[in-house]
C-alpha cells in the first residue's frame, strides 16, 4: 500500500475518533468544556496534519510524474523517408506534371 493511501486511512480514522469524541463529550446543547475542547482540537489538528502531509505527497506524485515523462519523441522511421512519403502517383504525380507542361510547350514551339 503507497504512503498516500495509509495516511489516508489514518487521517480517517482520527476524524471519526475525534467525531465520536467530541459526541460523547457534548451536552445537549453541544457545549463541551474548555479540557474536552482542547482535546477536540488536538484531535482536529492531528487531521488537518494528516491532509497537509497527504497533499504534499500527492504533489510530489505530480512533480515526479512530470519530470519522468519523455522530453521528445523517438524516432520511428527512416530519416528522410518524409521527402518520399509525399510521393503523389498517376497524373497527380511530379513526373507526369513536368512531362505534361513540357509537351505543350514543344507545341508551342513548333508552330
Amino acid at each position: 500500500m503507497t504512503k498516500i493511501m495509509e495516511l489516508m486511512e489514518k487521517r480517517a480514522k482520527a476524524w471519526e475518533a475525534a467525531k465520536s469524541f467530541l459526541d460523547s463529550h457534548s451536552d445537549n446543547g453541544g457545549n463541551v468544556s474548555a479540557e474536552d475542547a482542547a482535546t477536540y482540537d488536538r484531535m482536529e489538528k492531528e487531521v488537518t496534519d494528516l491532509t497537509h502531509d497527504i497533499e504534499r505527497l500527492q504533489r510530489q506524485e505530480e512533480i515526479e510524474k512530470m519530470m519522468n515523462a519523455p522530453t521528445s519523441s523517438p524516432l520511428t522511421a527512416k530519416p528522410g523517408a518524409a521527402e518520399d512519403k509525399d510521393e503523389k502517383t498517376g497524373t497527380a504525380s511530379e513526373t507526369y506534371r513536368t512531362a505534361f507542361w513540357n509537351s505543350i510547350r514543344k507545341r508551342n514551339c513548333l508552330r
